[in-house]
């Protein structure tokens, strides 16, 4: 009997194994569901997981989801300390990006390589106050994840990934991140992080007044703020201003004043870019914000005026506030074991050296037990060789890449790290490595895309 075509649209007889298969599925799901909530989180994450991680693109955005958006300071049982959790993650997405765009023939060094440099010079100069190899793999293992992640991200930039697309989409996720933040201020709570919170200091209490967003510190989510404000002023896109308010808004919400001073840095470098540097439109634009935002400061309601107090607050006595206070303890202290002697100025006082200072000396002041610096925390513990490698690769990298927004995010961040630590914070560098991608994506271009020359182009005519 021969077999008629199936009309588009007609119905098919359902397959027994498969109506089989779905009722088992939908029984097993409702069992986990009733006997261990718990576990059927963990397997819809992971399900979503896998689904990101099936294309290369999903990939790049499965990746930054991670960097960005995961809080190191919650933990949901984890089985190593958050951080750890999500820069090994990270790490892994990476090099899983590395192996689906294996070619076995394409040369493996590659620009993208550069950052590496640094944890190959902190081991060299680890080896000098070698005390065993558990303090040099700590120390030397995030600067070689995020050398990793840079790699894949600028490979793929020069692959031709849509690196911009992502990072437009980052900046839009600011919008709902910023409503989280406003519920944070009026509630004075931080939902899902305050339950689960590796330490007191990584709560509400501890932050009053301050918004974290998803990022679990106000310093980092303030780091985000910049990031959506110099993504949506420096490539534009439909309806850019939305991401760039919502980034505005969350960055004054942080409270975070290294943040401000980056992001008016960064936009600074943007002013500074424009042909025109003073337009009747700008000029009306900056006018009528300045007269809303007044209007809103004086008969707003409370939670505009709850804002403007914060940032008043924060603003007042910025030199002698406790906070100051401590930074200049703190830097006195890391500049003393600096200087004290050629040794420790050249190669640094080891790996590690100032977790051992906090916790065998430390500054009793009730504030965080870093130096706050990430330029002095990379000196005091790897020397200066480590520090001028370091400040030359984010040199390099502003100079070589011509993308006005990675330009912009670059000078943020190098401004901002001056007044924390930003190495065991992912999503304070997975900025950096975003400003990296951007650029690559914008100012390099892969060999065989490149635009013929124009004396070839007449030769062949």
């Amino acid at each position: 009997m021969s077999h008629l075509p199936t009309l588009r649209g007609a119905s098919r007889p359902a397959d027994p194994a498969v109506a089989v298969v779905a009722g088992a599925a939908a029984v097993a799901v409702g069992v986990v569901a009733a006997w261990q909530p718990f576990a059927l989180a963990a397997v819809a994450v992971v399900g979503l997981l896998a689904w990101g991680l099936w294309t290369p693109d999903r990939l790049n955005y499965t990746l930054f989801a991670v960097l960005l958006l995961v809080p190191v300071t919650a933990d949901p049982g984890y089985p190593v300390d958050p951080v750890w959790t999500v820069l090994l993650a990270a790490t892994a997405i990476a090099a899983l990006g590395r192996i689906q765009r294996f070619q076995p023939y394409a040369p493996l060094p590659s620009v993208g390589m550069l950052g590496f440099a640094v944890p190959a010079v902190c081991v060299l100069t680890g080896l000098v106050w070698w005390t065993g190899p558990k303090d040099i793999v700590i120390a030397v293992a995030p600067l070689a994840c995020y050398a990793l992640v840079g790699w894949h991200v600028v490979a793929e930039a020069r692959a031709g990934a849509p690196v911009i697309r992502l990072a437009r989409a980052f900046a839009w996720v600011a919008v709902p991140i910023t409503l989280l933040a406003v519920y944070q201020r009026m509630s004075g709570t931080w939902p899902v992080l305050d339950q689960l919170a590796i330490s007191n200091a990584f709560t509400a209490q501890a932050g009053a007044g301050r918004s974290a967003g998803t990022m679990g510190h106000p310093i980092v989510y303030g780091t985000y703020g910049m990031l959506a404000m110099c993504v949506a002023v420096g490539l534009r896109g439909r309806l850019w201003q939305v991401p760039f308010a919502a980034g505005a808004v969350g960055l004054l919400l942080s409270g975070s004043r290294s943040a401000w001073i980056g992001t008016a840095c960064a936009l600074g470098i943007w002013y500074l870019a424009q042909p025109r540097k003073l337009t009747r439109r700008g000029v009306g634009l900056v006018a009528a914000f300045a007269a809303a935002g007044t209007v809103l400061v004086a008969v707003g309601p409370k939670p505009v005026r709850d804002l403007t107090d914060l940032v008043r607050a924060r603003l007042t006595n910025v030199g002698g506030s406790s906070s100051a206070t401590a930074r200049y303890r703190r830097t006195e202290e890391a500049w003393s074991g600096i200087m004290d002697g050629a040794g420790s100025a050249l190669f640094g006082l080891g790996p590690e050296a100032h977790v051992r200072f906090f916790q065998q000396v430390g500054i009793s002041d009730g504030q965080a037990q870093a130096f706050d610096n990430s330029y002095l925390t990379l000196w005091y513990d790897f020397g200066v060789l480590a520090l001028l490698v370091f400040v030359s690769i984010l040199a390099v990298v502003l100079v070589k890449l011509r993308s006005l927004t990675a330009r912009m995010l670059i000078v943020g961040f190098a401004v901002q790290i001056w007044f924390f630590d930003f190495y065991l914070w992912p999503a304070a560098a997975g900025t950096l490595l975003l400003a990296v991608g951007i650029g690559a994506a914008e100012s390099l271009r892969p060999v065989d895309c490149r635009l013929p020359d124009p004396a070839l182009t007449a030769l062949r005519r």
